[in-house]
């Protein structure tokens, strides 16, 4: 148990922030965050659109039958 608290702490120690990288990934990070929303998005508006499409068709046919 010691030794893997040895390794964990020369790890940390070797790991080091660099916080001028921070200007150049947030950025892009907040461009592939946007982009996982609109995708979620359109896939929520096309599944929306299609159970539209289908109760309009079921509507129908329940109407015909009435008949």
């Amino acid at each position: 148990m010691l030794n893997l608290l040895a390794k964990l702490g020369a790890i940390s120690m070797a790991l080091e922030l660099h916080p001028d990288s921070w200007k150049e990934t947030l950025p892009i990070m907040v461009i592939g965050m946007v982009g996982i929303f609109l995708v979620i998005g359109v896939i929520i508006l096309i599944t929306y659109g299609l159970n539209k499409l289908s109760q309009s068709g079921k509507k129908k046919g329940k109407k015909k039958e009435d008949k």
